[in-house]
């Protein structure tokens, strides 16, 4: 499974020469080159066992080498990459075909994307219209939508990280440094390489201050507002620091406001890219998912509000809080909501507020502390919850899902409510919580088929 390194030939920096042979399960004939970075070359490749096998890979694809040398960050950074493809399977990512991380030439092999790349095509694109920007963010989103359901960061969305397909849509490539979901401080370094610090103007805060425990979903929500604000105004944010906003002036976007630029962009349109762009990653949505459903929503006209949340909610008083939290047993949710910050998520609803309705794309996680949500479909009552700590909409919120059942409060209501990141954050950092959900799933699939009476949670 090695490369044949006899008739391997190298140009100039290690470079492949035309006709040099690489082989994993099949074997790929080198055409030309496509690009170069710190870690070797892209080539165009013929795969010579195309149409033998029915899986066989087609006949054209791009094979990602590693340079000569073999560096050994240059080698993490390829195996990253093929992790992450390994893990995520969806149409707005290359397909993997083949690799071979042993021998003279450790490489991948991906479908092949003849017109390249958004950054390849900017001088002759200039800057995108309002529809290829709407197309632009949707395939973004559910690119890392599928990325982020495999806890997999892109960490660097970018316009040369974004490919063009056949029929005009956009694809997210270059996992190289990708990193899990929640990664700890010791995963930031590798050698001396920094992984997940972005590139300039892309970069979210948070990568450009390093600050690696603020680095989650929302990181990678940045990286595709700068990217989709760069094309619409046609300004390359890696060349230009005019254009960027920090913290430390005062000011709440990290970069100017759409609008300030070009004059003529469409209200949804700038509130979409701009929610993207809040330099405190907590003002942003909760996840790819999330935003994602708004832009389906206005993209096909359904009318509805782009920010379309848990509908009832009010933010409860800091005297009311306290009095449900020392009224409540369970010692873990007590310890939670008495930690520093969490006031925020606290929401209380009154009789017959609608929590979310059937159907709805809301990618929020309601965790009671007091009261009863009645779970309902079509008007008829399937259930009544009122366990202290119950996950409601859970599944909904973590799959990106619909609901399947409308949650009403039963009389007045009080808990938490955590989008995707949140959530994600909430289980991640408390490993109980954790423990507990899984204990909840696997007493679901222990009782066998789903019961009559649905819940729209674990």
């Amino acid at each position: 499974m090695a490369s044949r390194g006899r008739r391997s030939r190298r140009g100039a920096a290690g470079q492949l020469q035309p006709g040099t042979t690489v082989t994993g399960r099949y074997r790929f004939q080198v055409l030309k080159q496509l690009g170069q970075g710190g870690f070797g070359s892209v080539y165009l490749a013929r795969c010579l066992d195309a149409g033998a096998q029915q899986k066989a890979p087609p006949e054209h694809v791009a094979v990602k080498v590693l340079g000569e040398a073999k560096d050994p960050r240059a080698l993490t950074s390829l195996k990253r990459e093929l992790a992450a493809l390994l893990a995520i399977e969806h149409d707005r990512i290359p397909r993997l075909y083949d690799w071979n991380l042993e021998g003279g030439h450790a490489f991948v092999a991906l479908h092949y994307y003849p017109a390249g790349s958004l950054a390849d095509r900017w001088a002759f694109l200039g800057r995108m219209d309002e529809d290829q920007v709407w197309r632009l963010l949707s395939d973004l989103l559910a690119a890392l939508h599928a990325a982020h359901r495999a806890s997999i960061l892109h960490l660097d969305v970018k316009p040369s990280n974004v490919l063009v397909d056949d029929h005009g849509g956009f694809v997210l490539t270059d996992f190289g440094v990708s990193q899990s979901a929640r990664m700890s401080k010791g995963l930031l370094h590798q050698g001396q390489l920094s992984i997940g610090l972005g590139t300039h103007g892309y970069r979210a805060p948070e990568q450009d201050e390093r600050s690696i425990q603020q680095f989650d979903l929302r990181t990678d929500l940045w990286g595709v507002g700068a990217t989709a604000w760069a094309l619409y105004t046609g300004i390359d944010l890696n060349r230009r620091q005019d254009v960027l906003r920090h913290r430390d002036s005062g000011n709440i976007f990290g970069l100017r406001r759409l609008s300030d630029v070009a004059i003529s962009t469409p209200p949804t349109l700038e509130e979409i890219i701009m929610d993207l762009l809040y330099i405190d990653p907590t003002s942003r949505p909760g996840g790819a998912a999330e935003v994602l459903a708004r832009v389906r929503a206005i993209v096909d006209g359904l009318g509805k509000d782009s920010r379309t949340v848990a509908s009832a909610r009010r933010p409860a008083g800091p005297h009311e809080m306290r009095q449900v939290i020392n009224h409540l047993m369970d010692p873990l949710w007590a310890s939670i909501c008495r930690s520093p910050g969490f006031e925020r998520f606290f929401v209380r609803y009154e009789r017959d507020d609608v929590i979310c309705h059937a159907g709805q794309d809301v990618h929020h996680t309601l965790m009671l502390l007091r009261g009863r949500v009645r779970i309902e479909r079509e008007g008829e009552l399937l259930d009544v919850e009122e366990r202290e700590g119950s996950l409601l909409g859970i599944v909904s919120t973590l799959a990106g899902a619909p609901r399947e059942v409308t949650l009403r409060a039963d009389g007045p209501v009080w808990g938490c409510l955590f989008n995707e990141a949140e959530l994600e954050q909430l289980i991640t950092c408390n490993s109980a919580v954790a423990v507990r959900i899984l204990r909840t799933l696997a007493n679901r699939i222990a009782q066998g088929p789903p019961r009559v009476r649905v819940r729209d949670e674990l």
